[in-house]
């Protein structure tokens, strides 16, 4: 859905204290609605019943949280990190990408996040974050009715806090939809993404996460379809070993099948393969699960025997982290380099090491 829908959808649910009362909800009504869970406060004043919350994906929570925010602000407020990427409709609220490398909760979806100039009030909430750093004309964009941080900016300000793998899904994400064309890549508007992003590396210098943002400038690619790919891709950068994207195979008769990974030199190909693709019914197309695994199994085997590559499958349990996906590939008897390659420069390569 297109952010114009999805804000439609969200504002019909939100309600504020005037329409509780009008529905004649006393202080008291709303204070037995929140214990008993029917109403979701997001913060003083706005409320979202609880059908719309416990049904809604947390990226729809979050921009329930924008709104109210936007329409609580005294002056449009610029939003930023999260909350900016979920305007530009990022892949950052995916719960098991901040799960590889961290202990804390996943992030809460009634906290926005925006960006003010040094000097500014800058105090904090329990519903808005407010992060003070300086912003260039050309790091704010206007998404009606938001102004919001550009998608470079976003991703920067993401590499530098939160996991990686958000940051890299993201960042594949923007890429996506501005240096792909069907299954290439538009190579000049890569380089240039690549410049401006290792621009902003510069600037951050020696300060916190400029390491991370470097790394995105590098790895950052516009073929992986799914953040699946993009972890998946970075579990391989990882380990040191070099992939091709988005492979074709001729199928038998007339197209062409499109491996996720070809491992380079090494005999293997690679399937990034989600439960959504047998589960989800929009998935299927109209197809029972038992045909969708049926043809998946015609499409694996046509490939094995026509390419002689054998065949790796992973999800999310095996590519959340450099570990588990260690333990996959050497049960399938995949040789492991050493480590990450120099490739991508001794910044990149440390910074690749030093992820866990």
């Amino acid at each position: 859905m297109s952010l114009a829908v999805d804000l439609r959808f969200v504002s019909e649910h939100l309600v504020d204290t005037p329409a509780l009362r009008h529905a004649g909800m006393s202080e008291r009504d709303v204070r037995r609605a929140l214990r008993a869970g029917t109403l979701t406060r997001l913060r003083p004043g706005w409320y979202v019943r609880a059908p719309f919350w416990d049904d809604a994906q947390p990226e729809v929570r979050h921009l329930a949280a924008i709104l109210v925010a936007h329409r609580a602000a005294h002056s449009a407020p610029v939003f930023s990190h999260l909350s900016a990427a979920a305007v530009h409709g990022f892949p950052a609220w995916s719960a098991w990408l901040h799960s590889p490398r961290t202990t804390s909760p996943a992030p809460s979806p009634r906290m926005a996040h925006t960006t003010v100039m040094p000097g500014q009030l800058a105090t904090s909430s329990d519903s808005l974050m407010r992060h003070r750093s300086h912003l260039d004309g050309a790091d704010v964009v206007s998404l009606a009715p938001f102004r919001c941080t550009g998608p470079e900016r976003t991703v920067t300000d993401l590499a530098r806090t939160e996991p990686f793998e958000v940051a890299l899904s993201s960042a594949d994400a923007h890429l996506r939809a501005i240096a792909r064309v069907g299954r290439n890549v538009d190579r000049a508007a890569l380089h240039a993404w690549q410049d401006g992003v290792h621009q902003r590396a510069d600037r951050l210098r020696t300060r916190a996460g400029s390491r991370a943002v470097r790394a995105i400038a590098a790895l950052a690619h516009p073929l992986a379809d799914s953040p699946l790919e993009s972890v998946s891709r970075l579990r391989f950068q990882q380990l040191g070993i070099d992939v091709t994207l988005q492979v074709p195979v001729a199928a038998r008769g007339r197209g062409s099948h499109f491996l996720d990974f070809v491992l380079d030199g090494l005999g293997f190909w690679g399937e990034a393969d989600g439960r959504a693709k047998y589960l989800q019914p929009a998935l299927r197309d109209g197809r029972s699960v038992e045909q969708v695994v049926y043809e998946e199994k015609r499409r694996t085997d046509w490939i094995a025997g026509s390419t002689g590559l054998r065949l790796i499958r992973w999800g999310v349990a095996e590519a959340s982290s450099l570990a588990r996906f260690t333990t996959h590939l050497r049960a399938h008897g995949v040789p492991l380099p050493s480590g990450p390659s120099g490739r991508w420069g001794h910044t990149v390569r440390g910074f690749l090491r030093d992820l866990p």
